[in-house]
């Protein structure tokens, strides 16, 4: 995947973040991680996704994977930094972000619906600097993701290596595979209801770490997603 200059639209969207952006500075939070406000999840990442990584959350449908992206999203940008979403899937909902926490005014949305042109505008993202955290949304939406080429991931994670940004990555399965330093797979979650009349009060699922460069791996946390956050 050979570099190729920014689109207009992005250009554009990086011009108006302006000095939000604060290209190369040091993270406010933690130089090395980038929380979600999970307190089960964070311990099971060791404080949360990384900085200069490439991590993976996989998983299906009502899961809970959006609820995760979500809450990552609310805890960088109240922490005063800047996020960039890549929306491959073309699934992002603004009203939904706001009501799960996330300052919208602190967050680059790059809608595209090509998944070779998601790689691309990641790509760029991180190498721009100056994001906390990049999410590369390719769950299944108008397009599902042919198989992506090593070289693309493999840029990706070079890419990454060195900022102070985490790159992650959702999907319905593994995309990454090998080139993830961090990879989460979340299981179908199973309603929880309560009350009379009988309503839904949430969901219960499970998140299980399989793949960790940077210690243990292969354990797992129980995590309950209210109703107004599970999907």
């Amino acid at each position: 995947m050979s570099a190729r200059p920014l689109s207009p639209a992005i250009q554009a969207l990086l011009r108006d973040l302006g000095p939000s952006l604060h290209r190369g500075a040091i993270p406010t939070v933690s130089p090395t991680r980038c929380p979600t406000g999970l307190p089960g999840i964070d311990r099971l990442l060791g404080g949360g996704f990384p900085r200069g990584r490439l991590s993976e959350i996989a998983g299906p449908a009502c899961c809970g994977r959006t609820s995760l992206a979500l809450a990552l999203l609310a805890r960088t940008t109240a922490a005063g930094e800047v996020a960039a979403l890549v929306d491959g899937a073309d699934a992002f909902d603004p009203p939904s972000a706001t009501a799960a926490g996330v300052d919208l005014s602190r967050v680059l949305w790059v809608r595209t619906p090509e998944v070779p042109e998601a790689l691309r505008s990641t790509e760029h993202l991180l190498a721009a600097r100056g994001f906390a955290l990049v999410l590369l949304d390719l769950a299944p939406g108008r397009q599902t993701p042919a198989q992506i080429p090593s070289s693309a991931w493999s840029r990706l994670r070079k890419t990454a290596a060195g900022t102070d940004t985490a790159l992650v990555v959702l999907g319905d399965r593994r995309l990454a595979d090998t080139f993830a330093d961090l990879a989460i797979e979340m299981s179908g979650a199973k309603p929880r209801f309560q009350g009379t009349p009988t309503l839904l009060e949430g969901l219960d699922g499970r998140v299980q770490l399989v793949r960790n460069r940077m210690g243990p791996h292969d354990c797992a946390v129980a995590v309950r997603w209210q109703s107004a956050n599970a999907a």
